[in-house]
């Protein structure tokens, strides 16, 4: 699919690329639109000592400046950055005499609005989820503080602001337009676009690694990847996995994460089988090597409001990887797990309930045809080309037409 003719693009991202989050899910998309004959500027903010380039050519019709990020004290440094976005952006879509601008989350969009307000452009929103309650769902800011209350407020602007908005579930969507406070505040049409996955990346066969092969030879493997923190509940996962070696025998728990699980090593010690976890620290290219060693995947996640709008990456690289997942009731999981042979959504974490689920998701992972079911799962719902189709869309028409949810077809 092409949009109705190429488009010149100022991408505003305060992920930086150089983290595995701005390799996994900026870049593909912008290679990928480029690819199309889309010409992308893209600005983003990067982490000290990772490089700073000024409009470096990064894949062909993508050139990349990157600005250094600044996390302390939290209130000034993010201000001094939206500033120093502010101005990047203007002289870059002078520049290149952009067509509209197109910024991931809350900072990127604030920092893009005086350039949209001024030059008349359209400013696509792509809002993810709502941060300011991640934040306090992490533990990072309180509810009653006023950061969060700044942030809120903030967040009443963007969406007020946006000429489109984009989002990763369609709950998340169906909440800002018929539950969300600010409501009435939303004029832009919402279109829903999950964290897709490469799916020519991720993939059932392929290499594996020789050394994590022998570690887990013989054995009935759930994984889990990615990071630990407030927003992963660690302990339970660790209780799923020792119902998992119930069902599974003999079984072992592999860790992809740079962080080291001592939470999940301390729920498998006191069960005696701290033994039983493989861990791994990877890069966002070995990951899917890793996968490939696994036979079921895992991740829970608290049931909060900013939940709603949670399209784990994990969930559509695991599936891709051939990997019935057990997940809870956050964002669309449901619907994607309701998917024949995709895995099983708790509602909750009681034993009875775990013990359940893992039995199910052990006859799921043990059919022969479960790498199959899954990976269509993950095409259904996650396919990188399928989210570039949606974002052209998007382009051709900003700001006209009706919400649109995203279809599983």
């Amino acid at each position: 699919m092409s949009a109705q003719r190429p488009r010149r693009v100022v991408y505003i991202s305060y992920d930086g690329m150089s983290d595995p989050l701005g390799k996994s899910q900026v870049l593909p998309y912008l290679t990928g639109l480029a690819a199309r004959g889309h010409r992308i500027e893209l600005i983003s903010f990067e982490k000290a000592p990772n490089p700073t380039p000024f409009r470096e050519p990064v894949a062909p019709g993508v050139r990349w400046t990157g600005l250094r990020y600044h996390k302390a004290p939290t209130v000034p440094a993010t201000a001094f950055d939206m500033t120093q976005g502010a101005l990047t952006s203007f002289l870059t879509a002078a520049l290149v005499r952009a067509d509209l601008v197109h910024v991931r989350s809350y900072v990127a969009a604030t920092a893009a609005l005086p350039l949209c307000r001024l030059a008349r452009r359209p400013l696509l929103f792509d809002m993810r989820g709502l941060w300011p309650d991640e934040r306090v769902a992490d533990g990072t800011w309180s509810e009653t503080g006023r950061v969060y209350k700044g942030a809120k407020a903030m967040e009443r602007m963007l969406v007020h602001e946006a000429t489109g908005i984009t989002v990763l579930t369609n709950s998340m969507a169906r909440f800002l337009r018929h539950e969300a406070p600010f409501r009435d505040r939303v004029r832009a049409p919402i279109h829903v676009i999950p964290t897709c996955t490469d799916l020519a990346r991720f993939t059932p066969e392929g290499p594996r690694d020789p050394g994590l092969e022998a570690a887990l030879a013989g054995h009935r493997v759930l994984a889990y990847v990615g990071s630990f923190g407030g927003r992963y509940l660690a302990d339970d996962m660790a209780r799923f996995y020792l119902a998992w070696r119930r069902h599974a025998r003999p079984a072992r728990l592999l860790v992809v994460s740079r962080q080291d699980p001592e939470q999940m090593r301390g729920v498998l010690s006191a069960a005696g089988v701290a033994d039983e976890l493989v861990h791994r620290s990877a890069s966002h290219a070995e990951v899917p090597v890793f996968l490939r060693s696994a036979h079921a995947g895992v991740f829970f996640h608290p049931v909060t409001l900013a939940n709603r709008g949670a399209a784990p990456t994990k969930t559509g690289e695991m599936l891709a990887s051939g990997l019935p997942l057990a997940g809870n009731f956050i964002g669309d999981v449901a619907e994607v797990l309701a998917e024949p042979g995709a895995g099983v959504a708790l509602p909750d974490f009681e034993d009875a309930t775990l013990d359940q689920a893992a039995h199910r998701l052990a006859s799921l992972a043990a059919k022969p045809d479960a790498a199959t079911r899954c990976r269509a799962a993950a095409e259904r719902w996650f396919s990188l080309e399928r989210g570039l189709d949606a974002y052209e869309a998007v382009y051709a028409g900003l700001g006209e037409g009706p919400d649109r949810a995203w279809p599983r077809g």
